[in-house]
């Protein structure tokens, strides 16, 4: 063959003879089956073709079908070979009508549907076609089974036929999605490839039996059995099977319907029913008209009425006459609002009885969403109602106590936030009841004690137990501290969980001050650094009956050894006889004691007592008992001793500075010393001969006695140097001065352990030359009529009294009218505020170039001024010594 159809046929020949099966199966049915290559040509014709169009398949091979038999104007995907499939897609798939034209003329009608097919690289169509006009020799059994095809197809339960070996010959759609497997997987296998075990091993022998004896046991009827999927699943399913014969041929009809869904629904209504059935709750259902259509037994036992009495009545029977009818009106409200309604009701039993319940009304809707029905639920709290209407009067009772008893009592949930707090609370803390509802206990503290009950006890969730008079510290709402003594319990359910905290708190505020008042004079007597002793006056010779530490520390005696004595065991040999007879005639007296006497520690070493004795009464005035207050004051009479001696010296040590300013034509001199204590280190002098003035500045170190007699005798050397006699003349220069100064001094400043600073000027005020030499010690400050800045004068000299011999160096320079000088000691610019910032030499320069016009005094006392201002209650911590010089 060399046409393009015999190509084509020669390409399929090994599609077509390994397919032998499949062309006797399509031989065997009788709808009209062909297969067209891509451009329509015949390929293959099953038997129902040949008699439907009068050619054989021989005849009509290679041939275009719808080109040479289709009896119509327009133009079919297939009629002409140069058109592609894919320009009418529409004749594909979907169900086409047309007419044809048999080999003897005569036109008939048929539906027909193209499915595209492909295997092994090849493209075929399956043409499908079922008559709808005057078929001849059909006698309409064409359509019908055309029909019948279209009706299978489109049913939801499985269809599967097989012979009488088992095999599978057909199965619909619905079988398809059934068992998981596409038709082509199961046309010509064993149908027992459906079913799981021991169904699978027995149907073979099933069939085998029937054939042989006629026998039917399930044929003709219907049972539910278990199917098996392609993915092994089993499932259950209603199978229904029926026999039918084509000539000699018979045929099995299985029609099978999945069970799994109405399986589910079956065990969930019958879980549902149980449960409805077993609740303990009372459970009605009523339609919309409200008519009882359901009742559980829990219902009967809880009203009394059996279903039977109930089923078609109104819930109204149950309503008790004593809830207010606005109730029933906003329940049915709600309700035929489409809301579900909830609340406490009172209804009555058959009996008469009433009964609480806690009630829940629900609307039941259908698919689409619209009430059907109620579902009404009863639970009775009868018991419950019970219960905490005792509880209210008991709580009633217990706020009434509360109330009068006047302690704070309150309730507290496992948190620790207040439920219930009694009007006490206002007379403790000042708060109201419902000010501390809902805030927790720890919130009404004081921060120390909240942070101390935080870090003290565990987490409120741990506490099972009860505490008894804790003491907490709260802050009144006037603001002053309050201390309660707290006791409280837990309150348990039946599996032993708080449900809350009942206690009390007692205000001990006055009590918790007494006590402490009291502790604090325990632990200021046993604090004290004088020595307390409390004596019996009842008995003979006043033994103690307590002392504190502090005597015995004082005495050298231990408490044991002092307690059960008399005060007598410290006099001594040198007690003064006057005040041993003033503490005997006092005490004879009843009076108290006041008295300074030498008494004797228990080694023997003397100390000064001050003894205050004073007497305790009854309450019918009688002494019983006295009260010593012993106070070592040994050191405190050296002291005031030595600070009478101080006070001569200091007196001593003024009376040696210059009384007033030094004023003359030329220049004036002003100065002031200011002690650290009461005797100082600082010194200074001016005095003038012929036409010469001497003004010296010194500091000798320690402000003790022997830095004041040191001052003293350096005063006095100074004055017998600079007024030599005629014979022996004064030194002529301010570095001659110390160096003589130097060496007579040397020695009392090497035994003392002393040293002195010094500035010296010469100044001679016809020629106003200035000449100078320091000993190491501060600065001169020189300011100039015409500068705004300080000058510092210095010279090159070692402090008095480090070595016998020193050379010091002497500068000198002119001064004109206007220039100012100023000399001071270190105890000026070292200086301290509150904030230890230092008075420095910067501000002291500063201060210094103010209120040119002032005379030295007025400058001294203004900078003495801006000095104290600066340390504000500071005192100073060394002598300040300044003096100022002005050229006029």
């Amino acid at each position: 063959m060399s046409d393009p159809a015999s190509k084509f046929l020669n390409g399929m020949s090994e599609f077509i003879s390994v397919d032998r099966f499949a062309r006797a199966l399509l031989d065997g049915i009788d709808d009209a089956v062909c297969m067209l290559d891509e451009a329509g040509r015949l390929v293959f014709m099953n038997r129902a073709s040949e008699e439907l169009f009068g050619y054989s398949e021989e005849e009509f091979r290679g041939r275009a079908v719808f080109s040479e038999l289709e009896v119509s104007s327009e133009p079919t995907p297939l009629r002409r070979e140069r058109k592609p499939a894919s320009i009418a897609q529409e004749r594909f798939f979907g169900t086409n009508e047309a007419r044809f034209r048999r080999r003897d003329g005569t036109v008939f009608g048929a539906r027909y549907r193209l499915t595209p097919l492909k295997e092994a690289g090849v493209r075929l169509n399956l043409l499908h076609l079922s008559c709808i006009g005057p078929c001849a020799d059909r006698g309409g059994a064409f359509d019908t089974e055309s029909n019948l095809r279209a009706i299978l197809d489109t049913i939801t339960d499985g269809v599967i036929v097989i012979n009488d070996t088992g095999i599978i010959q057909l199965l619909n759609p619905a079988a398809e999605r059934l068992f998981g497997y596409r038709r082509e997987e199961l046309i010509g296998e064993n149908v027992h490839r459906l079913m799981p075990s021991p169904y699978r091993e027995e149907h073979d022998g099933y069939l085998a039996n029937y054939r042989r004896t006629g026998i039917k046991k399930i044929i003709g009827t219907g049972r539910e059995v278990s199917g098996r999927r392609k993915d092994g699943s089993v499932f259950p399913m209603y199978l229904s099977i029926g026999e039918l014969r084509q000539g000699n041929r018979r045929l099995f009809v299985g029609i099978t319907h999945d069970l799994t869904r109405r399986k589910q629904n079956e065990e969930y209504l019958t879980i549902l029913s149980g449960a409805v059935e077993q609740s303990p709750n009372a459970i009605m259902i009523a339609d919309l008209e409200g008519r009882i259509t359901f009742v559980n037994r829990a219902f009967s036992l809880l009203t009394g009425y059996t279903i039977d009495e109930v089923i078609g009545r109104n819930p109204r029977l149950l309503q008790s006459g004593v809830m207010p009818p606005g109730i029933y009106r906003r329940l049915w409200e709600t309700i035929q609002a489409g809301n579900e309604w909830q609340g406490e009701i009172q209804d009555r039993k058959k009996s008469g009885e009433l009964y609480w319940a806690l009630e829940t009304i629900t609307p039941i809707r259908d698919g689409s969403g619209k009430v059907t029905r109620y579902l009404a639920t009863q639970r009775d709290i009868t018991e419950q109602k019970r219960d905490k209407e005792a509880l209210e009067e008991s709580e009633e009772r217990f706020r009434q106590v509360a109330e009068m008893v006047g302690e704070w009592l309150w309730e507290q949930d496992p948190e620790g936030r207040y439920v219930y707090s009694s009007g006490s609370v206002h007379a403790i803390l000042g708060l109201k009841p419902e000010e501390i509802i809902g805030k927790r206990y720890l919130d009404l503290l004081t921060p120390e004690d909240r942070q101390r009950w935080t870090e003290t006890l565990p987490p409120p969730g741990r506490v099972h137990e009860s505490f008894y008079k804790l003491i907490n510290h709260y802050r009144h709402r006037d603001g002053h501290e309050v201390f309660t003594e707290s006791t409280g319990a837990p309150i348990l359910d039946d599996q032993g969980r708080v449900i809350k905290w009942r206690g009390m708190d007692l205000d001990i505020t006055a009590r918790k001050r007494a006590e402490d008042a009291l502790r604090l004079r325990e632990r200021a007597i046993e604090a004290a650094s004088v020595g307390i002793v409390i004596a019996d006056a009842r008995q003979p010779h006043y033994p103690n009956l307590y002392v504190n530490p502090a005597l015995s520390r004082i005495t050298g005696y231990s408490r044991e050894e002092l307690l059960g004595r008399s005060l007598r065991i410290l006099q001594g040999p040198e007690t003064e006889e006057d005040a041993k007879n003033k503490i005997r005639e006092d005490l004879k007296r009843g009076t108290g004691c006041e008295v300074v006497l030498r008494n004797y520690r228990k080694d023997g070493t003397p100390f000064w007592n001050e003894l205050l004795l004073s007497p305790v009464r009854d309450e019918q005035g009688v002494v019983t008992h006295y009260i010593g207050i012993q106070t070592d004051v040994t050191e405190r009479r050296r002291a005031e001793e030595e600070r009478h001696e101080l006070e001569i010296a200091k007196h001593i040590q003024l009376s040696l500075l210059p009384k007033k300013p030094l004023r003359l034509p030329m220049f004036e001199v002003a100065g002031i010393c200011v002690p650290a204590t009461h005797v100082g280190g600082d010194y200074f002098d001016y005095f003038h001969y012929d036409e010469n003035a001497d003004i010296v500045v010194a500091d000798v170190s320690g402000h003790s006695v022997g830095a004041a007699l040191i001052m003293t005798e350096m005063r006095s050397t100074l004055k017998a140097e600079t007024r030599k006699t005629p014979d022996n003349p004064a030194p002529q220069s301010a570095a001659e001065v110390l160096r003589a100064l130097n060496h007579l001094l040397y020695e009392d400043l090497s035994a003392a352990e002393l040293f002195i600073t010094m500035f010296y000027l010469k100044y001679d005020f016809r020629k106003r030359r200035l000449r100078y030499a320091n000993a190491g010690h501060n600065r001169a400050l020189l300011l100039r009529r015409g500068d705004w800045t300080c000058r510092e004068l210095d010279a090159e000299g070692l402090i008095l009294g480090v070595k016998r011999d020193v050379l010091f160096e002497e500068k000198s320079l002119v001064l004109e009218p206007g220039d100012r000088l100023l000399l001071y000691t270190d105890g000026v610019i070292e200086a301290q505020n509150e904030q230890g910032e230092f008075f420095g030499i910067s501000r002291l320069c500063h201060l210094f170039t103010l209120d040119r016009s002032d005379a030295p005094e007025t400058t001294i006392r203004k900078l003495m001024n801006e000095l104290r201002t600066f340390c504000g209650k500071s005192e100073f911590a060394d002598d300040i010594t300044l003096v100022g010089l002005q050229v006029r």
